[in-house]
This record gives C-alpha cells, sequence and structure tokens, in this order.
C-alpha cells in the first residue's frame, strides 16, 4: 500500500523512498542504460512567509495548487511525491526521461499565477538518491 502525504496527497517521502529502493534492485544496484531516470522538483516561493501571515491552512491551500500544478506538468510520471516541507519531485524513467522532466519544470515555471520554482535533472551513474536528491535541491534553490 503506498502513502499519501497528509497535505498534498502525493505520494509520501517515504513511497518516494521505496520507489527509489525498487528501481535500483530492479536495475542491479544502480540506474544505468537500461532505464534513465530524471526528476523534477518544484517549491512554492515564500511558503514560510505566507505559513507567517496568512496561517498554516493557508500554506497547506498554496501545497495543494502546487501539487496539482506539478501533477499536471508530469502527468506521464512513475510517481509523484511530497519530499518534504514546500518540496515536490516527480520522477520520469525511461529513454525519454530527462526530456520530459525538462519539460514538466518548464511548465511549472512558466505559470505565473503561483509562486513557484522548478529545476529538473538526470540521474548520473554512481550516485545514490540521497546525491541526486542534494543536487536538485542545489539547483531549484539557484532558479
Amino acid at each position: 500500500m503506498s502513502e499519501r502525504d497528509h497535505v498534498t496527497g502525493l505520494e509520501s517521502r517515504g513511497a518516494l523512498e521505496a520507489f527509489f529502493e525498487a528501481h535500483f534492485r530492479a536495475q542491479g544496484g544502480r540506474a544505468g542504460p537500461a532505464e534513465d531516470l530524471a526528476m523534477v522538483m518544484c517549491d512554492v516561493i515564500g511558503l514560510k512567509e505566507i505559513n507567517a501571515r496568512d496561517g498554516f491552512a493557508a500554506g497547506d491551500a498554496w501545497l495543494r495548487r502546487a501539487a496539482g500544478r506539478l501533477q499536471a506538468a508530469a502527468a506521464d510520471a512513475a510517481t509523484v511525491a511530497r519530499l518534504g516541507g514546500d518540496e515536490l519531485v516527480a520522477v520520469f524513467t525511461g529513454t525519454a526521461a530527462a526530456a520530459a522532466a525538462a519539460r514538466a519544470a518548464a511548465t511549472i515555471a512558466a505559470g505565473a499565477d503561483l509562486p513557484l520554482r522548478a529545476a529538473a535533472t538526470s540521474w548520473q551513474p554512481g550516485e545514490s538518491a540521497a546525491m541526486v536528491i542534494d543536487r536538485l535541491y542545489a539547483t531549484v534553490r539557484r532558479c
């Protein structure tokens, strides 16, 4: 049974980690040429300020809207999850994973109705799940 985030309805971080573990097992311990893997992350700009000014219910509403935007932009993703805080992630697999993640990031960033930033990255040989997530955090923070 998959775990759901109680605010966004997306998969939880635990479910995302289980997805990565299953993916790695299927790939013999790492992502490789047999199946590419790419991710897009988006976050709500100023969520802390929204929570402080308007309350947590308002912040949760922004998170739900961001989750909806990510789901729409990443309809063909293998999984979509709330990583934590204001970070939401979609994971794409297959030979077109990098292109799909880049398109999703561009779609998310182009929307002017939500204060979101988004970035995409592809898995690199030898990286662990933690390493690619750390790199993705750093990339989205520079947007």
